[in-house]
């Protein structure tokens, strides 16, 4: 049964990589959608306590009743800023960072306050940075909060365009020097002996390399529900449909970072 659930697991992942994953209803109608963060800290309560996550570990993975893998696209421009967005072709001379994340999670309603400038620009998302004369809006947007795997290709397209959505046309793409770039693969809130044998270390963007990270990838998600694992909740995206730029980004992380999100029993 294990061997089955692995294959599964693995045929899912290739599934999905082998393909432009679809918009979600709201990403077809905004220029905006799922964006990626790095792990941030989740705080787990039993009432009004704070509980260590690692004593919990049936208890968090069944209030993460909501499981989906998005795929991500930012394009990153000669200054080091990054903007996620909706294109799915790379064009030559650009650098672009794909993310593809498995998530378990719920979904924790974030509140905040933000401004916008005569251009309709964001411009703040913490109350006490909005200048006087400015007027506060209040807005609120869905964080991720749970467990995942996250596989992330930094490319710069060297030559013709490129299917960013396809994973394996990218590494197609790395092995006939069409595009350069590196192969990231990274756990979120998933630690253990056995996991940290299975994270891969690629050298190079190639098909093999990809595929030698999904099954890894697949391997470490068919381990979830061991005992020995080790479960400890992250927030781990949101859905954006603000906009705003890497000052929006930033403010907003400290924003969450004053405040952690919260699984609750």
């Amino acid at each position: 049964m294990k061997n089955l659930f692995l294959i599964i697991c693995t045929v899912s992942f290739l599934y999905s990589c082998n393909s432009t994953l679809p918009a979600t209803s709201g990403e077809k109608v905004v220029a905006y959608g799922y964006q990626p963060l790095d792990p941030l800290p989740v705080d787990v309560k039993v009432g009004a306590s704070i509980v260590d996550p690692l004593s919990k570990h049936n208890e968090i993975l069944n209030a993460l009743g909501d499981e989906t893998m998005r795929l991500a696209i930012r394009e990153i421009d000669g200054s080091g800023g990054a903007t996620y967005g909706p294109a799915k072709i790379g064009y030559k001379g650009h650098s672009y960072e794909v993310i593809m994340d498995y998530m378990k999670f719920q979904t924790y309603p974030k509140l905040f306050r933000y401004s916008k400038n005569n251009d309709d620009v964001l411009l703040f998302d913490l109350v006490e940075n909005i200048p006087a004369g400015v007027t506060a809006i209040n807005g609120s947007t869905p964080l991720y909060v749970g467990i995942g795997l996250r596989l992330t290709v930094n490319i710069t397209v060297n030559e013709g365009s490129i299917d960013l959505g396809n994973l394996f046309a990218l590494g197609i793409a790395a092995q006939a020097k069409k595009v350069s770039g590196s192969l990231v693969v990274q756990s979120l809130g998933i630690s253990g002996d056995k996991i940290t044998g299975l994270i891969p270390m690629p050298s190079e963007i190639s098909p093999t390399s990809i595929q030698n990270a999904i099954m890894a990838l697949a391997t470490i998600k068919s381990k979830i529900y061991d005992t020995d694992t080790k479960i400890t909740p992250r927030t781990i995206g949101f859905y954006n449909s603000l906009g705003g730029g890497k000052n929006f980004l930033n403010s907003f992380i400290n924003n969450c970072l004053k405040g952690n999100a919260i699984i609750q029993f």
